[in-house]
């Protein structure tokens, strides 16, 4: 008898956790779709961010070039619908959350990319909510509690400005299961070898490496404080614990990020990718001020004036802000936790002190204008530029703490009407004005005449045309061409199904180098030249031009060539392509360790050169490399490609200029990297050059092999 009504509680218990759980995404899924008016098919179809550029254009190609299948997740990425006429290079670029975007465009193919889209920004929302109750109940906090603070952590200010901008930054859901973790890692009593909740770690690590490094580098923070902490305390058999999740978490990590690392490695590094600073170290830092008070569009019109009038506008800080304000709930949970440890501190009890103070004062040490990530910085580490971001990890641990002590504290009797008002002071404060049907609206007509302007281009081109867009513009990041946005160039691609665009490789490898020479020609002359390359038509952007490529507009129809698609920004020209097409030329070019070009010669300017060759061809292919070496000094050289060494040879410094000939040398597709190492540093060469200089090249030549 008794065992029957043990097994009915615990029966009980798991359809409550079941049903809360439900219960709590339903809830999610109201406040969401009330806050982004999603509640017609026609608000569904329409996508919750779109200005034709920015990072949401980004955000959706990447998307889609997975709904095309030109991509794949860990495989090397080369986007066949871009950068025509060969294929486009994203393996320079790393994305270690790139399930996202592969999940979008998968869904997309059966719902279509921009309903797709809302539904993983709604996902994101979901995965968070259920993340945080999850690790409520497994701390065994009281339900209402962990409820009110799922929905909080769900609606946190961040999400919103990021939501479709920036998706990768919307999965933040995993952070409450990061520090269980670490709060595990933490305790004196670590998991047992394969019990659950070792596993749960384990796995838990594993998805960690697979969602954004930001969030990831965070984690493997606090796993490492808690390999120290344990070697200080002499606890060597607890160290076994953490260290295994730093290096699943890694592991993960490496094998995300594998098309990257592996193209880097044969094909050496490409700094231009992703360039970042010192000064945006600073720029995007944390600031204190933006956890206090909000942006502007507060319901509190009090409060968001004081903040603007006393901080944000006097500053004039650039940089992003919005969205690190903690809100009236977590801001009281911050004071409560800062108190508690205050007094803890002053008692001698350090060991009292909450581990989520400790991790808070972490994140501020390393996060905040001038802290830890900026001194790391200044000795090449500059990876975690926005550390804005980690606002996050604060406001989790201060809703963690605060559930944690409501539990412990409350009266039963209040436990219901306080978490009820928890969540209408929480919401009230931290949900964003709601989406205006008007708005909506401009989104919907606005991408109805991106459509009709992308649906009249491919009726009016044959199946695969190649399509050169202007004016010419390098991808990632770059900056705006007067009133042009970054990654504008993206907006017919959106919309099209078999055109390939000229635009879309990562800069840095000089495959689309062409493009640029082609740009400065005369109309006519351009014409010609992207006709002879069998291009089929050219897409101008008016509001990249001071114009509005009125100038540019009336020398190519005056070459006789016709307006096929216009749509007031957008204007699409037919070409008329040769049978016979050839592939554009893509020179060499002296990449790392080079000094300027001297005419006849030009110096190495350290230990290890790089030119850069490109295969424009589709498969291998063998050449003949001819040049000549000259040195101020005797040393050795290696000389190799794609990180094989093909030949090495001594220099002297005599009049003689050695001669290199390496003959069947196998380019592969696209980039590739002739290398020249020495093992004699460079140093001044006197005459008044102010150079230090090592090695020096002439004559280089390459030809196709022949047997």
């Amino acid at each position: 008898m008794i065992s029957g009504n043990l097994d009915f509680l615990k029966a009980l218990k798991r359809q409550e956790k079941w049903l809360s759980g439900i219960v709590l995404c339903g809830v999610i899924f109201l406040i969401w779709s009330w806050v982004h008016s999603r509640t017609s098919m026609v608000a569904w179809q329409t996508p919750l961010r779109y200005e034709g550029g920015k990072d949401v254009a980004f955000v959706l190609a990447y998307a889609k070039a997975f709904m095309d299948g030109d991509i794949f997740p860990v495989l090397s990425k080369w986007v066949s619908h871009l950068n025509a006429p060969f294929s486009a290079n994203w393996n320079d670029y790393p994305v270690t959350d790139e399930f996202i975007y592969a999940a979008m465009g998968w869904i997309g193919k059966g719902i279509g990319l921009f309903p797709a889209a809302n539904l993983m920004v709604l996902l994101a929302h979901l995965l968070t909510g259920l993340s945080f109750y999850y690790v409520g109940r497994k701390l065994k906090y009281r339900l209402a509690f962990v409820f009110a603070g799922a929905v909080l952590f769900t609606f946190f200010p961040y999400s919103f400005p990021h939501n479709l901008v920036n998706i990768m930054y919307s999965y933040y859901g995993h952070i409450p299961l990061m520090l269980l973790v670490s709060w595990w890692a933490f305790s004196s009593t670590t998991p047992q070898i394969k019990s659950r909740k070792w596993s749960i770690a384990v796995v838990i690590a594993a998805i960690s490496g697979t969602f954004n490094v930001y969030y990831t580098g965070m984690f493997l923070q606090f796993l490492g404080f808690t390999v120290l902490l344990h070697l200080a305390r002499k606890e060597y058999r607890l160290i076994t614990f953490p260290l295994l999740l730093i290096g699943v978490t890694v592991a993960s990590f490496l094998i995300m990020n594998a098309d990257t690392l592996s193209y880097t490695w044969f094909h050496g590094q490409n700094p231009q990718a992703i360039v970042r600073n010192l000064t945006s170290l600073d720029k995007f830092a944390l600031r204190i001020p933006s956890l206090v008070f909000p942006q502007d569009h507060h319901r509190w019109h009090a409060w968001a004036e004081y903040g603007q009038s006393h901080y944000f506008i006097p500053t004039m800080i650039e940089g992003e802000k919005k969205g690190g304000y903690l809100g009236l709930v977590g801001l009281a949970g911050l004071m409560w936790l800062t108190g508690t440890s205050l007094f803890r501190l002053l008692q001698g009890k350090l060991n009292l002190i909450p581990i989520h103070a400790w991790q808070i004062l972490w994140v501020l040490l390393f996060s905040l204008a001038g802290g830890i990530n900026l001194l790391l910085g200044t000795f090449g580490f500059v990876l975690f530029r926005c550390t804005f971001r980690y606002g996050l990890f604060i406001f989790a641990l201060v809703l963690l703490f605060l559930v944690r002590q409501l539990s412990r504290k409350c009266s039963p009797k209040w436990t219901i009407p306080l978490a009820c008002g928890i969540i209408v002071i929480g919401l009230w404060d931290q949900l964003p004005p709601k989406d205006s049907p008007a708005e909506i609206q401009r989104i919907a007509n606005f991408m109805k005449s991106e459509r009709n302007f992308s649906k009249e281009l491919e009726a009016q081109l044959p199946q695969d045309s190649m399509v050169f867009q202007l004016p010419v513009v390098a991808f990632p990041e770059t900056r705006p061409i007067y009133q042009m946005t970054d990654y504008e160039h993206f907006r017919p691609y959106l919309f099209t199904r078999h055109l390939h665009y000229s635009y879309g490789t990562n800069k840095g490898r000089r495959d689309a180098d062409w493009q640029v020479v082609v740009n400065k020609l005369t109309p006519a002359d351009m014409i010609a030249k992207l006709e002879s390359y069998g291009f089929g038509a050219i897409i101008i952007n008016r509001k990249g031009y001071e114009d509005k490529a009125v100038q540019l507009l009336e020398g190519i129809v005056a070459t006789g060539r016709s307006i096929i698609a216009d749509n007031g920004e957008l204007v699409a020209i037919k070409l008329k392509p040769m049978a016979k097409p050839i592939l554009p030329e893509i020179p060499p070019f002296y990449s790392t360790g080079w000094s300027l070009d001297e005419g006849t010669h030009r110096w190495a300017i350290s230990r290890h050169a790089e030119i850069n060759i490109f295969n424009n061809d589709k498969k291998p292919k063998q050449v003949t490399i001819k040049f000549a070496l000259i040195t101020l000094k005797p040393r050795n050289v290696r000389i190799g490609i794609n990180g094989t060494t093909l030949q090495t040879a001594s220099l002297d410094n005599t009049n003689a200029k050695p001669y290199f000939e390496l003959v069947s040398v196998t380019l592969n597709p696209g980039g590739n990297s002739l290398f020249i190492d020495t093992d004699v540093p460079p140093q001044y060469p006197g005459n008044n050059d102010s150079r230090k200089i090592s090695f020096g090249i002439s004559g280089f030549m390459i030809k196709e092999y022949q047997t």
